[in-house]
């Protein structure tokens, strides 16, 4: 093993790791935000729009997220002209995938809020919306918590299929070095074994914020 090789990409490998960082929180971002307002939606007594929502997810959950990627990379510039970023293309596609599985989570827990708070808050003059926007959602988060936690370190290991359209992170770092060395285990083993610190902290993190949510 020759890692003394491998030490003059250390910078590429530190802005890779931040690319990473980055990456994943604007995709969970997304993921949440999108989420949140899914979750309530499929609630509502609307078959055409229950229709929709359950196409969405099927979509979303159904297809393997390299090929929605490269078909949100690749064909967004045929459909519409626009010439979408590498990054902006894996955040679209992990945020547009990640919410279908987010809105599912949330979904489940706020079936499982007692309704009774639902009524409360609707006896005290609150709309359906308002309702779910200040009663029923919060409470779901807090149980939705451990598998929103799973949801994020899923992304995180996902995240390493952007560098497949050209992104500059993590495992994109261990690429350029492996073909500017000729070596292959070394780069390779740094790279896991950043992804696998992260994972690491990542659940740590999570059990502290279940642990402050119980």
């Amino acid at each position: 093993m020759r890692f003394d090789l491998i030490a003059p990409y250390a910078g590429m490998f530190r802005d890779g790791l931040v690319v990473t960082l980055q990456f994943t929180g604007f995709s969970l971002a997304v993921a949440l935000a999108l989420g949140a307002v899914l979750a309530p939606l499929k609630l509502v007594r609307c078959r055409p729009l229950a229709w929709v929502l359950r196409l969405y997810t099927s979509l979303a959950r159904g297809i393997p997220l390299m090929v929605l990627l490269f078909l949100v990379y690749f064909a967004t510039p045929q459909l519409t002209g626009w010439a979408i970023t590498p990054l902006q293309a894996g955040v679209a596609t992990f945020g547009l995938a990640g919410a279908a599985n987010v809105s599912e989570v949330l979904r489940g827990c706020i079936q499982g809020v007692d309704r009774g708070q639902y009524d409360a808050a609707r006896s005290l003059g609150m709309t359906f919306s308002q309702a779910m926007r200040h009663v029923m959602v919060p409470e779901a988060l807090r149980s939705a918590a451990p598998a929103l936690v799973n949801e994020a370190i899923t992304m995180l290991k996902g995240s390493a299929l952007v560098s497949t359209i050209g992104v500059a992170d993590t495992l994109k770092a261990a690429t350029t070095a492996q073909a500017m060395t000729f070596r292959s285990f070394e780069p390779l083993i740094v790279a896991a074994l950043i992804y696998y610190v992260l994972v690491v902290a990542l659940t740590a993190l999570g059990g502290v914020l279940e642990r402050r949510l119980a």
